[in-house]
């Protein structure tokens, strides 16, 4: 072949490989975002493959086909009847075959959109269901992710805790990563031992994909295997096997390569100080670390309350007392100090010095501790130390942006601060990376409450009654709402049903007192007071009923009685709309810079 047919057809190949990338590159970007399945873009690169030799043969021979008629015997041909390969391998032919090849792709990815699989997947991720979340689109990006909750296969059920501990650090040392979103553990926990196809699961909790995997313990081994799956094709997008010697140090290697291999299985964006965070070894005490998982284990198995605190506190006592240099476990010892004390366990004073100085270990050992900010900042806000409080929930937020619990921790903050629309904007996100969690449904229906939304209160609130119909809380919210649009009648029935359901809360006697009050019913709202002690906590409550009562003598005596013995209790007094009736008063300016408030 001469040189200016090998110049022809290497022109075709080149002008053939320039269009094939155009295409490529337009199927790639309409397969991501229209959500199509891998084969789409494998398709269309089979087909171009499969024309590439078509067209070189053609251009071979079309060039051939036009050498000069003075070559001989090669003109004697052309000028002759055209060889059966001529006839097939002609430029029509080559351009029909390629229109044909585009039809057939085409029609595939059609009928899977209109007809296949597509069409499912669409249907059920048009919603994610009737209290997963407030977004109904569907979830298209890989990088949102559910943790289910991991199968323990030791003969030990005992175990279950260490299980658990793996599954919390795995889901603590993913949501540090900004560029995940990662469902937070009170809705995938749900999950355990579910029968629900991943597909399901998936659309509950708008991700596009899953990790599942189990735990094996034995003796001084530990093994963990685990998958990721894309939800919407089954695919596995990364699997991996750890068997190792059970330490401290191999447990939390797991978890680091685990959160790295799952950010590069969805190509999420891993910054220099993010895998830092996820490296760090906070212990090297493996006996430290198993009071540390069993601690936390008991405070989620008994929704830490009562007992399990206290003995909770032993454990991490006990880590703390072995590792004091474990930060960790310095950080959840100040929560349950803090709870303790909210919980009426712990004098007031006390709980506040243990807190404080828990928490101010952590920060020693760990400064980048983002649970221990979270920690700093619940004290900072008993404290009325709102501006200080917020920096630290603001770190925390920095240090881990997954935590729903700190977005909502945040919101309450918000709310205290009278910046309620934001206190909404936190409160939505909290439910969105915990869409099953009932506090963080609450949290919303609160926030919408401060905001002034009583609809919006009403709402979330019957969407926590589908979820956990036997909340009080759900009714207490409830209550609230329908009393502040003037349904009255409704809003006793609500607070009588949340009563009903959780007897021992006092909360929900003075909600039906006060909803007595607003309806005008004076002899009914004072029968309800006369039973209930009067504790220190709960001072502020009873002075609201007594402002709607018009008694604001008897109000702002039992809130001086407060600002003195529980300053922390009327620190949102200046946002709730139920203290209306007492801001008109002079005393009530008074009472705001008593507490340091204004």
């Amino acid at each position: 072949m001469s040189l200016t047919h090998k110049s022809t057809l290497w022109k075709a190949l080149g002008l053939y490989a320039a269009g094939s990338w155009v295409v490529l590159q337009v199927v790639d970007v309409l397969a991501q975002n229209a959500g199509l399945p891998p084969w789409v873009f494998s398709l269309a690169l089979i087909l171009l493959i499969i024309g590439l030799p078509i067209v070189g043969v053609t251009a071979y021979l079309n060039g051939v086909g036009k050498r000069s008629p003075d070559s001989g015997a090669a003109a004697a041909a052309v000028r002759g009847t055209p060889s059966a390969p001529r006839q097939m391998f002609t430029w029509r032919n080559a351009i029909t075959g390629g229109l044909a090849a585009m039809a057939l792709w085409g029609v595939l990815v059609t009928g899977w959109m209109l007809l296949g699989p597509g069409r499912a997947e669409r249907a059920s991720g048009d919603t994610v269901g009737a209290v997963a979340s407030t977004d109904t689109s569907p979830a298209r990006d890989l990088r949102s992710v559910a943790v289910l909750p991991f199968a323990t296969r030791s003969e030990d059920k005992q175990d279950e805790y260490f299980s658990e501990g793996m599954h919390d650090d795995i889901l603590t040392q993913l949501s540090k990563i900004d560029s995940l979103t990662v469902i937070s553990r009170t809705s995938v926990m749900q999950y355990a031992g579910t029968t629900k196809s991943i597909p399901e699961i998936a659309s509950e909790l708008g991700v596009a994909t899953i990790l599942e995997g189990g735990i094996q313990r034995a003796g001084n081994r530990v093994r963990v295997n685990v998958q990721l799956i894309e939800a919407a094709t089954d695919r596995h997008l990364w699997a991996e096997t750890y068997d190792e010697e059970l330490t401290a140090a191999n447990v939390f290697a797991i978890q680091s390569d685990l959160a790295k291999q799952i950010a590069g299985a969805l190509q999420a964006r891993l910054s220099p100080e993010e895998e830092a965070r996820i490296e760090a070894h906070p212990t090297e005490s493996t006996e430290a670390l198993d009071l540390y998982s069993r601690a936390r284990y008991v405070i989620f198995s008994a929704a830490a309350r009562g007992e399990a605190l206290n003995q909770a506190r032993d454990l991490l006592t006990e880590a703390v007392e072995l590792d004091p240099g474990y930060a960790r476990a310095w950080s959840l010892l100040a929560s349950v100090y803090l709870t303790m004390g909210a919980q009426g366990l712990l004098p007031d004073e006390e709980s506040g010095r243990l807190a404080e100085n828990a928490v101010s270990r952590a920060l020693e050992i760990d400064p980048d501790l983002s649970d221990a900010h979270s920690a700093r900042a619940l004290w900072l806000t008993r404290e009325l130390r709102y501006e200080e409080a917020e920096a630290e929930n603001l770190r925390a937020l920095e240090l881990n942006p997954g935590s729903a619990e700190d977005h909502r921790r945040y919101a309450r903050l918000l709310l205290q601060l009278n910046r309620n629309d934001e206190a909404v904007r936190e409160a939505r996100r909290a439910v969105e990376l915990d869409p099953l969690s009932p506090n963080a449904r609450a949290s919303l229906g609160d926030a919408m409450w401060w905001a002034g939304d009583w609809q919006g209160t009403i709402t979330e609130s019957r969407k926590l009654i589908e979820m956990a119909p036997n909340l009080a809380y759900a009714y207490y919210n409830l209550g609230y709402g329908l009393a502040m649009q003037g349904q009255n009648q409704e809003a006793i029935a609500a607070f009588r049903k949340a009563r009903d359901l959780d007897p021992t809360d006092s909360l929900n006697e003075l909600g039906l007192a006060w909803a007595w009050a607003k309806a005008g019913q004076r002899d009914s709202a004072l029968a309800v007071l006369a039973d209930i002690p009067q504790e220190a906590a709960l001072l502020k409550e009873f002075a609201i009923v007594y402002g709607e009562l018009g008694d604001l003598d008897k109000a702002f005596e039992l809130l001086d009685r407060a600002a003195e013995e529980a300053p922390g209790s009327i620190g949102a007094l200046q946002s709730d709309h139920s203290a209306d009736p007492l801001k008109a008063d002079p005393r009530y300016r008074k009472l705001l810079a008593k507490v340091g408030l204004e």
